[in-house]
């Protein structure tokens, strides 16, 4: 009898128009540069932490998001050992999906939209040789890609993001980063 309602329970929360939730999870980032002086860059590993609403239109949904995130990437000059490029932004993605499989206790999604990054605090950085830190962006978008699941109240997500310029169009050095993201998230309704 419990299981019972606890199945019909999570049936419900799958399938009401609006789901509302919290999600976590880790990136790996990477910065693409235009550095003369810079040699290849790494990736990073970082984590990230916000709430999603999905509105669901049968098989479409439209997924807006708010979540903290660090990207960055590894660079390492001629002049010092590799040095770390860390930044704490607030992700704002705006979503629109397509459910592959829509059942009832589970179903399968892509999805892809526009995201707009706004700059939280100040870079973490070491000295890179002409870098000014002050010329990236406050607020930059990129485009987000990717594949996930539900399963009942609990939703998983792959994605890929590509950023645009993230310094100023006035500096002397352009930079895009590439994120791979993955999270999980749990719908509270």
């Amino acid at each position: 009898m419990i299981l019972c309602l606890i199945f019909f329970l999570f049936s419900g929360w799958s399938q009401t128009p609006i789901n509302l939730g919290i999600k976590f999870g880790t990136n790996s980032s990477s910065l693409i540069t235009n550095f003369n002086d810079v040699f290849e860059k790494s990736e990073i590993k970082h984590y990230l932490a916000g709430a999603f609403v999905r509105v669901n239109l049968g098989k479409v949904y439209i997924q807006p998001e708010a979540y903290f995130n660090t990207k960055g990437g590894i660079v390492s000059s001629i002049y010092s050992i590799p040095e770390n490029l860390s930044f704490q932004t607030i992700d704002v993605p705006l979503l629109i999906g397509y459910k592959i499989i829509n059942i009832p206790i589970f179903n399968l999604r892509v999805h892809a939209g526009p995201v707009l990054s706004f700059v939280t605090a100040d870079p973490i950085i070491s000295d890179i040789k002409n870098l000014n830190y002050n010329d990236l962006k406050d607020k930059f978008w990129g485009t987000q890609a990717g594949i996930g699941l539900d399963l009942w109240f609990v939703t998983i997500d792959a994605r890929i993001e590509n950023s645009f310029n993230v310094f100023n169009k006035n500096s002397n050095y352009s930079a895009s980063n590439r994120v791979f993201l993955l999270s999980a998230g749990i719908k509270l309704f």
